[in-house]
């Protein structure tokens, strides 16, 4: 009998991520994204990147040539299978909040829920009908990317709407990239670095910071669904409802097109008129005033929701970047954190402009004078693996 291995789907808002595991070994990754408006995918195996190359551009096709490509790099081999996968799933609802077995009853429950959150949920429909046809013999698991934020304090939850409505009809602050930031909190609890005050900045194409207090969640900028928070790479993050109707009105939009276009065409790719920060760095040092304007807009926007996680704590004592953005861009850490030099967080330039992503944590702050500040890869796919192995076990 050939090995069974576990393959674990995280479809984000702008890429596609797979992975393959041997138990909790990792074998491979492969990354799909866009790289000036080309279809790209990334092979990374055991520390080391390739580019491999892809005969299409659908982003939505890329869980349709997994298999072939893994069997193509010799990672999936002829008597091997994919016994169980693991797919991340973010949808408001408190029973998402916990891991689930794929059933039908998942299946309608995120249907019954689709249409008060399509972008989202109509994006891991998509993704998981592929799954089940794909591997029609796997264990599919829903990997919640809210749980981690279930230890927050009560008043977290609220927004300022009549009690009775909002728990009849669930509408929480569920918060998000729960994932993300659990794998950098076991990231610096293995390495025995885990302060009590920490905030978390994921930046990627979606955004957020959260605050964690030994280890638990207790707040986080994203809300009822990932739109809420900052500024983002496409979507607008938090814009007053009044605002949304007025533009409503004056774009002739219905419920689902005001939707897809604050998750779809705002953010920076609004502000600036791309949605790379790389180009829209190039554009600003060429002199480009809306590009320069879209980043100080981006900026800002993180940097006050730092001071939100920060009120939350109490104070802070470590800072920790993450996602595509938070790990790829100096430009980026060095602008966000030179307004905390009141909280003794104080960047040292040779390292936070040289890092390289060849160790699990890494600080970039002036040893002698600040509070650390860490660069942590997320490592979402390992984290989804524990809770796969969580979800067996129970």
């Amino acid at each position: 009998m050939g090995r069974s291995l576990t393959l674990i789907a995280n479809p984000g808002s702008a890429s596609r991520k797979y992975a393959l595991f041997d138990g909790e070994r990792p074998r491979v990754e492969l990354h799909f994204e866009f790289i000036h408006e080309k279809l790209v995918c990334t092979l990374v195996r055991q520390g080391e990147s390739h580019m491999l190359a892809v005969d299409f551009q659908d982003i939505n096709a890329t869980t349709s040539h997994v298999i072939g490509l893994l069997q193509a790099s010799g990672d999936l081999r002829p008597n091997e299978s994919i016994e169980r996968i693991g797919l991340r799933i973010v949808a408001p609802s408190a029973y998402f909040l916990e891991d689930r077995i794929v059933d039908d009853e998942l299946v309608a429950r995120l249907r019954a829920l689709q249409p008060r959150a399509p972008i989202h949920i109509t994006a891991t429909l998509a993704e998981l009908e592929v799954l089940r046809n794909q591997f029609s013999r796997a264990e599919i698991i829903g990997i919640s990317d809210s749980a981690f934020h279930i230890t927050k304090p009560d008043y977290a939850w609220n927004y300022g709407i009549s009690l009775d409505v909002a728990d009849h009809f669930e509408i929480k602050r569920f918060g998000y990239h729960g994932l993300s930031v659990a794998s950098v909190v076991r990231e610096l609890q293995y390495a025995e670095k885990l302060p009590p005050r920490l905030l978390v900045c994921h930046l990627g194409s979606g955004a957020s910071v959260s605050a964690v207090l030994y280890g638990k969640s207790v707040d986080t900028t994203m809300g009822y669904s990932p739109l809420e928070g900052v500024v983002m790479s496409t979507r607008s993050g938090s814009i007053d409802p009044t605002a949304v109707r007025t533009l409503k009105n004056v774009c002739h939009f219905d419920d689902t097109a005001v939707e897809e276009y604050l998750n779809n065409h705002s953010g920076l790719l609004g502000l600036g008129g791309s949605a790379d920060i790389r180009e829209l760095l190039r554009r600003e040092e060429d002199g480009d005033n809306r590009a320069r304007l879209a980043l100080a807009t981006y900026v800002y926007s993180v940097q006050k929701a730092i001071g939100q996680m920060v009120a939350g704590l109490g104070g802070m004592d470590a800072l920790a970047f993450t996602g595509t953005v938070g790990e790829r861009s100096s430009v980026m850490r060095e602008r966000i954190t030179a307004r905390f030099h009141y909280l003794d967080l104080i960047l040292d330039d040779q390292e936070n402009r040289n890092y390289e992503p060849a160790k699990p944590i890494t600080a970039i702050n002036r040893l002698t004078c600040s509070k650390d500040v860490y660069i942590i890869p997320a490592r979402e796919s390992a984290e989804m693996v524990k809770h796969l192995v969580a979800v067996k076990l129970s």
